[in-house]
């Protein structure tokens, strides 16, 4: 694997600090205002069970699509993957996270540079939401393995994917400690982690050294307990309507990508959206074939070319 330029730079939004994997400095990045030493910006955005180097595979495949251009790549944890962001178990709603991303847009001042969001799993949702919520500062974006369903309803789930049902069962698992912690406390190929990752990701042979960095980043102090505390946000009845993210495709336009062996996320249901969605004309549906949950992950080329192409219509 290619040997990464990446600096480990901090983001912040209030008090809360989040580690974030850069290719310039931080005094490039936070420094002078007015003369940035970049073109555009790239979020690079988790999801779960996951960290911020899923996508190193991607990174340099991502800088060397866009050539001579100079693009500012920003992959930060999530808000509670360290303890530095971490806070209650009811400040784990979409829309806290998406305003994490407003707040590092904001601090880097881009001004009239492009910035776009790529984001996986809760980074797909995260994504949807901060396009939801604050249009004006996204350019566009592009999401994978969740669809946009915010257009769907129950209905649609039991008449084209009824299997999503029990591919969503794990929800359940995250809403107490006592199931949820003695899971991921396991260790080895046999574990609950494992588990996850074979069943979502079903033709792909992970290499361990992914896996146990996602591991060790779950053991931290606080990580589990805060990583799940998303489903429970999203599980609460009170947040419903709160939660949806309804995004208007004229202000960002938007890519959609799932992999057609999804164990956790149904290619019906993507297979749906496509169709749903087929007269928004900011609204591209692409399904990439044996490729599991973790696209980014299982085919870094595949991704990096769909993201970059779009990003760069989408300027």
């Amino acid at each position: 694997m290619t040997e990464l330029k990446q600096y480990n730079i901090t983001l912040t939004h209030g008090n809360r600090k989040f580690s974030t994997l850069s290719n310039f400095k931080e005094s490039d990045v936070l420094g002078n205002r007015t003369n940035r030493p970049w073109s555009r910006v790239i979020f690079l955005i988790h999801g779960f069970p996951d960290n911020n180097l899923s996508y190193n595979d991607v990174w340099p495949l991502l800088l060397k699509a866009f050539g001579n251009e100079r693009v500012l790549l920003l992959a930060p944890l999530l808000r509670g993957y360290e303890p530095s962001s971490q806070g209650k178990d009811l400040d784990y709603k979409p829309e806290n996270m998406a305003s994490d991303i407003n707040s590092f847009i904001t601090s880097i001042a881009p001004g009239d540079k492009p910035v776009h969001l790529l984001g996986h799993d809760w980074g797909a949702i995260i994504s949807f939401k901060t396009a939801q919520l604050y249009p004006d500062a996204v350019t566009s974006i592009v999401t994978l393995a969740i669809p946009y369903l915010a257009n769907l309803r129950a209905w649609h789930l039991a008449w084209y994917a009824p299997e999503q049902i029990y591919y969503s069962s794990y929800f359940l698992t995250m809403q107490a400690a006592f199931v949820y912690g003695p899971r991921f406390a396991q260790t080895g190929a046999g574990s609950y982690l494992d588990s996850l990752w074979r069943y979502w990701s079903p033709t792909w042979n992970y290499p361990r050294n992914a896996i146990e960095s996602v591991r060790e980043t779950l053991n931290n102090k606080g990580v589990i307990d805060a990583a799940t505390a998303y489903y429970r946000c999203i599980m609460n009845p009170f947040n419903l309507r709160r939660n949806r993210w309804l995004v208007d495709f004229d202000k960002v336009p938007t890519m959609i990508v799932g992999g057609e062996t999804d164990g956790c996320m149904s290619v019906r249901v993507l297979r749906l959206e496509k169709e749903l969605l087929s007269k928004h004309k900011n609204v591209a549906v692409k399904e990439v074939p044996v490729a599991g949950h973790f696209l980014q992950r299982e085919d870094p080329e595949t991704i990096a070319k769909l993201a970059a192409e779009w990003f760069l219509l989408h300027s």
